[in-house]
């Protein structure tokens, strides 16, 4: 039975201490076995250059209160990395400055990976009955020990993003708008490849249809199990979003027998109430007029639209 944790993180103010004791009680909940453990991957989502503020990109509390709880469990000796891969409108290198992961990792005495530099191999998977070839970065996939950092938050395409979406964004591709007209194959194609092994949801400040503080940290040991709870959080049904339907087909983890241990009194239905509703059906109406009124632009203009925003 996979497990997925809930833990209230209750002072809003989100002091290191607090977050080191949601982020303590939610992995402890699942009774990982850490033995032979030596070298960690630490993927959070940064996504674009977006501050921890926005409800956008993983807050770096999070990704220090891991750190600690690793190394609490596994010995002051373990390797931690913390990885990312260049995406079609940000480089990680600047995203690593910008948003104070250089800084984090040296007070943390942690690496920073940039996952699109280095090793990279293609790997070869069959999804749907459909050959893929994902380019990933050797180091990651060498790793005892996936944690996958993502956030809580809604998704303009594809409605939700949180642990599968984020190995998508491991992807050593800098490019992976072209990825987008088969998005979905390729999300589930990237986590047969990638498996994380542990999941640690930050929901400190999520985005739905505004940034909101929620204060939530979840904790799961199966990446599709913990997107099924935190789809379900979010107010989506998760067997109606199409990469979690296919990834339950192609059996990446438990979509029924999932074990929610809500800690602190917090139940997933106060999570789900207090969570910004988002129409996804109305976002797309929106942005497909956006995107007329702005093709009517360009042959009037003779400017061209950026590929991103035609995918």
């Amino acid at each position: 039975m996979a497990k997925v944790s809930i833990a209230s993180v209750k002072n809003q103010l989100f002091t290191n201490l607090d977050v080191d004791n949601a982020v303590e009680r939610a992995i402890d909940s699942l009774n990982y076995d850490f033995g032979g453990v030596k070298n960690v991957m630490i993927k959070p989502n940064l996504c674009y250059y977006w501050n921890a503020s926005t409800g956008e990109t993983t807050d770096g509390r999070v990704v220090c209160s891991v750190i600690k709880y690793v190394r609490k469990k596994i010995g002051e000796d373990v390797k931690i990395t913390v990885a990312e891969a260049d995406a079609s409108a940000m480089r990680t290198k600047y995203a690593f400055s910008i948003l104070g992961y250089d800084e984090l990792c040296q007070k943390n005495n942690v690496a920073l990976k940039n996952l699109s530099e280095g090793n990279v191999v293609e790997h070869t998977v069959k999804v749907n009955g459909e050959e893929l070839k994902l380019p990933f970065n050797e180091d990651f996939l060498n790793a005892d020990l996936i944690i996958n950092i993502p956030k809580l938050k809604t998704h303009n395409f594809i409605g939700v993003t949180c642990a599968m979406k984020n190995i998508f964004g491991a992807i050593s591709k800098p490019r992976k708008y072209s990825y987008h007209k088969n998005i979905v194959n390729v999300i589930v194609a990237s986590n047969k490849i990638a498996p994380s092994d542990i999941v640690v949801v930050d929901g400190l400040i999520v985005r739905g249809s505004v940034p909101k503080k929620l204060g939530v940290v979840m904790a799961g040991d199966n990446v599709l199990s913990t997107d099924f709870v935190a789809a379900r959080a979010m107010s989506f049904n998760p067997k109606k979003i199409p990469y979690l339907s296919l990834a339950g087909k192609e059996n990446i983890g438990e979509t029924e027998d999932i074990d929610v241990i809500e800690e602190d009194g917090l139940t997933l239905a106060e999570v789900k109430k207090n969570f910004p509703h988002y129409s996804h059906r109305m976002h797309a109406l929106s942005w497909g007029l956006q995107l007329k009124l702005l093709r009517t632009y360009t042959a009037l203009s003779g400017d061209v639209l950026p590929p991103f925003l035609e995918k």
